[in-house]
């Protein structure tokens, strides 16, 4: 009588806050985090020039990387030669949790787009560092679901809209003004290509759809 399958739940019996939360959190636009919780003195930031790579696709990271400052995105290269851009991070971002606590090789290379900042922690030491501070734990973790969630939308939104929605939805996260997701522009930063990459489309396409889009406008 008590144990209500949640199958049995209907959309309608949520409130909108409920049903629109998940919503708001950006697909392609990088969420900007508050590093408070994590404090280190500026002097032990390591700096990484736009085009470096971070984290090397296939291979071990000695180090998780916690971005503090600019923006950095993840591409996937297949053995053809293509490369796919899974998205975009920025600060509030740590790089590598998941294959530091299952030990396994990086899905993935991360490359900064711009000039960024970023803290360093031993993988191997990664989890005691994390549990030693609860605060310091709810914050990795609230980086990872936000991870799974923005990964999660991105396969969607590729998947079930054109590729003008996407450029629409795009545009409209550059500008987002929601209290809760705070996000990064990532349009001036980022070249024909690359856009498309995140888009999911030909860099031709894109610029058909940009091009029709000012003319709208």
């Amino acid at each position: 009588m008590f144990n209500r399958r949640s199958t049995d739940i209907k959309t309608h019996e949520l409130s909108p806050l409920e049903v629109s939360r998940d919503q708001r959190i950006p697909t392609f636009s990088p969420v900007a985090a508050n590093n408070g919780q994590t404090k280190t003195h500026v002097s032990e930031f390591l700096s990484i020039k736009p085009g470096e790579r971070l984290m090397e696709q296939w291979k071990k990271s000695d180090y998780v990387y916690l971005i503090r400052e600019g923006l950095v995105k993840l591409v996937h290269g297949s053995e053809n030669g293509s490369q796919v851009t899974l998205g975009l991070r920025s600060a509030g971002w740590y790089a590598g949790v998941a294959q530091a606590i299952l030990d396994v090789p990086n899905l993935y290379s991360v490359f900064a787009i711009d000039d960024c900042k970023v803290s360093q922690i031993p993988a191997a030491d990664f989890f005691g560092w994390t549990t030693r501070n609860v605060k310091k734990l709810h914050q990795v973790m609230k980086s990872l679901s936000l991870d799974s969630i923005m990964q999660a939308k991105l396969h969607a939104e590729i998947n079930s809209s054109s590729a003008a929605e996407r450029l629409e939805h795009f545009m409209q996260e550059r500008t987002n003004t929601d209290s809760q997701w705070k996000t990064v522009d990532p349009l001036p930063l980022l070249k024909q290509g690359e856009l498309a990459q995140l888009l999911a489309v030909s860099p031709e396409h894109l610029c058909r759809l940009r091009a029709q889009r000012a003319q709208e406008r």
